[in-house]
């Protein structure tokens, strides 16, 4: 009887610990005010934090927020248009040379826009953002 109530305890005590699993969530909070706002806002928020970040010319932000826009405007566009349920090995392949694709253009036309400093401030920046969402992905 003694070892069962101990075992008991213990078990109760393991439990009380347990936290529920962070994965299976929807987008995070921020993530999911940027999905409910339009195109021409969410291209306007970037880029004037572009502006600040990387103290960019009018000329230079009126061109990241087109740029912007566009690529906001085919992302969703994208969405909307994706399978529903899995999609096969083939389709799969396609979405994602496609989104390749249109990073490279992307990054393309960032660097046409944006002088050789900004350009490797950007990318630091990117790189940086990426190793934080990575991180936070793996907790």
């Amino acid at each position: 009887m003694k070892p069962f109530i101990l075992v008991a305890f213990i078990f109760i005590g393991m439990m009380s610990f347990a936290q529920p699993s962070k994965r299976g969530h929807d987008m995070s909070p921020p993530m999911d005010k940027m999905a409910n706002m339009s195109a021409e806002n969410i291209a306007t928020l970037m880029s004037k934090k572009m502006t600040l970040q990387l103290d960019l010319s009018e000329n230079q932000q009126a061109e990241i927020y087109e740029l912007i826009l566009e690529t906001t405007v085919k992302k969703r566009a994208q969405r909307a248009n994706r399978p529903e349920g899995k999609p096969s090995k083939e389709q799969h392949f396609e979405m994602q040379n496609k989104m390749l694709d249109d990073k490279i253009a992307f990054n393309k036309s960032i660097k046409a826009i944006l002088n050789d400093a900004q350009y490797t401030l950007w990318k630091q920046q990117t790189q940086k953002k990426k190793k934080k969402k990575k991180k936070k992905l793996k907790h």
